[in-house]
């Protein structure tokens, strides 16, 4: 976004320089029009001339020769230079002056090659051509014949002419300008000393003379206007959304950055900032498509902006985001009072185009004062505020505490350390018995993931697991889970004493979401597991919350490759029979904290004793999970129980630190 900005501030310092220049030119073509339609006298009218060049146009050095008749090129010349203005001798060699002559056209001659302005204002380049071997052209020169109703009275060239910017149509259109004034001008002048004699001639002459220049002068305002039109409509552009026509994030910055250099003059001001987010605008635009959700944005901000007040700013930074700058804030309940009718406006329906739609507003508010030096900081503030209102339950608003700035770092850096754990390989997997608790025998074990922080020691799932779903990071750890199980599993074959257990490992929703992602699990599973059917793989209800249909499919692509289902944490969540029933399952796994129940809630202890004689007939099996204690192992027997794990069973231990299998076996 710094880039972009930066890239329109320099574009905008270029049409401004360039509309400099060009009122500059503008400027000193209407001098020259108004000297050349005022002057009586040649020998007042060419140092007139003179400042108006130096002044105006980079071309101190202009030569003027006039012929002593029309198309003869002989007369008197002048040349105006930075110092004088008085007659010298022929600059320009015969066959040049021939040559511009016949042509009756602008021309930049540069040694050897012509640049010519045709009538159909084109430009046309050709080689000089040289009639005499003693021509030779030492200066380069920009000229114009002087020309009178069809006739050539004379010449103009600019000696020595540098050719700013290479643009030479442009030049060539300015020399052929202003010897239209001077040959106007001229001809006027002489037409005055035949007063007496041809009056009435001369009256219409300068008539239309003086009706062409002014048409000229007409053309020359209106060139005026309409650079400063398109400077006008450059800014705004600039400066504005293009789909709600509100002002944008550069537009806003600007005006944060007046609202803080006012507080920091006037230390009983303050200002507040508003940070919209709109709730399910995504799944709504995602769902009906990007014109629906443009028309909504529209519908949103014009609701939003009956709700502020007339000296408030409102913003669209992009995607679903607003942002409200609440000018001369006499008190914070001023800003939730205008919170709260933003977020009952959007709660309203919305129709477009014969549907209703429903949405909503999370709002984060930072109330600001002296301590705020830039806008950035403003913005980020809001920002926070509202990801904190977000995560309470959305549609609703939140004021900025400093507290949620250190969670912000705090999570900053969780992330970073995350992801440099994932590269340093700094994750460790601990195995936790898994025991038919009718024989009291090992039949698995389920693999925990555990992070050993480089400065935070040993940190559980509980603790960065949110972190890496929110960031995407969960895949690539889960893969590197399931590629370890599957080495862990080869090094017990190998060593002879468990090659009967499986292991299984708990994995995000991720996976059974994204194709993509199932489709790598699938691979991963097939490339690294010999016998698949020790692996199982455990998710929770809240994997097919969102999509049941499809989680389902990708439920039983993977279950394709051989490995064995569970769902995780039951009893924990909605529960519902619908997962036992239809989806592919052959484990279901009882929440810790409802195993806790059963010694005290009768009701759970049925429904584990209805759920076991189900597992009978939908094929699958219990496993209870939290046993800590002899009497919740007796009363998970006594529901039906087939499988337990928990403390009282086997803590989870790492591999590493076991000095033999027998250490995993016998771990309490």
């Amino acid at each position: 976004m710094a880039g972009s900005k930066r890239n329109v501030l320099i574009k905008l310092k270029l049409l401004l320089g360039q509309y400099k220049n060009n009122k500059r030119v503008q400027t000193g073509l209407l001098k020259l029009a108004e000297l050349c339609g005022s002057v009586a006298d040649l020998s007042c009218f060419y140092p007139a001339l003179q400042k108006i060049i130096q002044t105006y146009f980079p071309a101190e050095n202009l030569y003027i020769q006039l012929f002593t008749q029309a198309n003869n090129p002989q007369g008197d010349h002048f040349y105006i230079d930075e110092l004088n203005c008085s007659p010298i001798d022929q600059q320009l060699n015969p066959d040049i002056v021939d040559f511009i002559t016949s042509l009756a056209k602008p021309v930049l001659i540069n040694h050897d090659q012509v640049a010519i302005l045709e009538t159909e204002n084109t430009v046309s380049k050709r080689a000089f051509p040289t009639r005499n071997p003693k021509t030779r052209l030492v200066d380069v020169w920009l000229a114009s014949p002087l020309m009178v109703e069809g006739l050539t009275i004379g010449l103009i060239g600019v000696k020595g002419f540098i050719n700013p910017n290479h643009q030479t149509k442009i030049n060539l259109e300015l020399i052929k300008f202003i010897a239209l004034h001077i040959s106007a001008a001229i001809h006027r002048i002489r037409a005055n000393e035949l007063l007496k004699l041809y009056s009435k001639d001369i009256e219409d002459i300068i008539f239309d003379r003086t009706q062409h220049l002014h048409q000229s002068n007409v053309n020359l305002r209106k060139q005026v206007e309409q650079h400063r039109q398109s400077e006008l409509r450059l800014y705004y552009e600039a400066h504005h959304d293009t789909l709600t026509k509100l002002p944008n994030r550069a537009m806003f910055i600007d005006r944060v950055k007046h609202a803080i250099k006012h507080i920091q003059r006037h230390i009983d001001h303050r200002f507040g900032v508003l940070f919209i987010d709109i709730d399910r605008f995504k799944i709504i635009n995602d769902t009906l498509g990007h014109h629906i959700g443009d028309l909504l944005l529209i519908q949103i901000a014009d609701r939003i902006a009956e709700c502020i007040r007339g000296n408030d700013i409102l913003s669209r930074l992009g995607g679903d985001e607003f942002v409200i700058l609440l000018d001369s804030l006499s008190h914070a309940d001023d800003a939730e009072d205008i919170a709260s009718r933003i977020i009952e406006a959007i709660r309203q329906p919305f129709i477009i185009e014969g549907q209703q739609l429903l949405s909503g507003a999370s709002i984060g508010i930072a109330i600001c004062d002296r301590s705020y030096t830039n806008a950035t900081e403003v913005l980020r503030d809001a920002d926070a505020a509202m990801y904190q209102a977000k995560a309470m339950g959305r549609g609703r608003l939140m004021f900025f505490a400093k507290s949620m700035r250190e969670e912000l770092l705090a999570s900053l850096t969780l992330e970073q350390d995350l992801r440099q754990a994932v590269l340093n390989n700094e994750f460790v997997l601990y195995y936790q018995k898994i025991s038919n608790l009718m024989h009291n025998k090992i039949i698995g074990f389920e693999a925990l993931l555990r992070w050993q922080h480089p400065t935070k020691g040993l940190l559980a799932p509980a603790e960065f697991l949110s972190t890496a779903e929110e960031t995407g990071l969960i895949i690539a750890i889960e893969n590197w889970v399931l590629t370890s199980v599957a080495k862990q599993l080869t090094i017990w074959d190998n060593e002879g004493k468990l090659n009967h257990v499986f292991i299984s490992i708990n994995l995000s929703g991720k996976h059974i979401l994204q194709n993509k992602s199932m489709q790598q699990l699938s691979q991963l599973v097939l490339q690294n597991f010999v016998e698949p059917q020790r692996l199982i793989i455990e998710f929770n209800e809240q994997a097919f919350h969102q999509q049941p249909d499809h989680s389902l499919i990708n439920l039983k692509q993977l279950k394709k490759t051989g490995v064995k289902l569970a769902l995780d944490d039951y009893g924990s969540g909605l529960s519902s029979l619908n997962y036992l029933n239809n989806y592919p399952f052959e484990f279901i796994k009882l929440d810790q904290c409802f195993v806790r129940s059963l010694g005290a809630n009768d009701k759970n202890l049925e429904l584990t004793k209805s759920l076991a004689r189900l597992g009978e007939s939908f094929g699958f099996r219990l496993i209870a999970e939290g046993i800590e204690s002899q009497a919740q192992l007796d009363k998970v027997i006594e529901a039906g129980c087939e499988f337990g794990q928990g403390f009282f069973i086997g803590k989870p231990v790492a591999v590493e630190n076991a000095k033999s299998i027998d250490d995993i076996n016998h771990c309490a």
